[in-house]
């Protein structure tokens, strides 16, 4: 079996980079208002799509679990936001 990273965590408020080395996304918990969307891209603001997220009809918190290993960002781990917050699991 293959050892496992640590997973650590950041918190987003606005669009930018939550970790500036490669690494696995492994899950986010989303706050957001109606409408909101949360993008998560590999190699910053023009970086390749990983993960997409479009808010429902009405305010919530959504927790996202990424399956197996995670999704692997080989650049960085950027989140862009648009009347959303986002707690990013990495390791």
């Amino acid at each position: 079996m293959a050892m496992q990273t640590d997973v650590k965590s950041v918190e987003r408020t606005t669009t930018g980079t939550a970790y500036a080395a490669p690494a696995r996304l492994k899950g986010l918990v989303i706050s957001f208002a109606t409408g909101g969307t949360v993008v998560v891209r590999d190699g910053g603001g023009s970086g390749a799509v990983v993960f997409q997220f479009t808010a429902p009809a009405t305010a919530g918190v959504v927790p996202v679990m990424i399956p197996g290993e995670g999704i692997l960002c080989s650049t960085d781990i950027h989140v862009t936001l648009s009347s959303a917050t986002a707690t990013v699991f990495y390791g």
